[in-house]
């Protein structure tokens, strides 16, 4: 089965979600502990860490009365090893054709700019 990005995107496309993600880099945590870290409320924290496990990037861990979050580290991998052969595919190509005409707005960047 084809590695499918786009859910992984979507679901970090919303920065509390990004946030969340991040938190969940340095160190597996409970929603408390992500509520508290953030200052927004637990329900909050409960509705985005749910999109981000339907997504599949965080995974859940019981702990006793608490569930802890972790980062899903294959996912993670496949989603880098993905973005790498993205850059790779397509270093150096002229994307529009119109380099070779002088007709990019590439080529004017500065004074595109200024």
């Amino acid at each position: 089965m084809e590695f499918n990005p786009v859910p992984v995107f979507k679901a970090l496309g919303c920065r509390a979600r990004f946030e969340i993600f991040s938190l969940l880099l340095e160190n597996q945590l409970c929603v408390g502990a992500i509520a508290e870290r953030l200052e927004v409320s637990q329900p909050s924290v409960s509705q985005h860490l749910k999109v981000l496990k339907q997504a599949g990037i965080v995974e859940d861990r019981r702990c006793g009365y608490h569930v802890h979050y972790t980062v899903n580290e294959e996912l993670i991998r496949h989603t880098a090893d993905f973005i790498a052969a993205m850059t790779v595919k397509h270093k150096g190509e002229n994307p529009c054709g119109k380099e070779g005409e002088g007709k990019c707005a590439r080529k004017n960047v500065t004074t595109l700019k200024g």
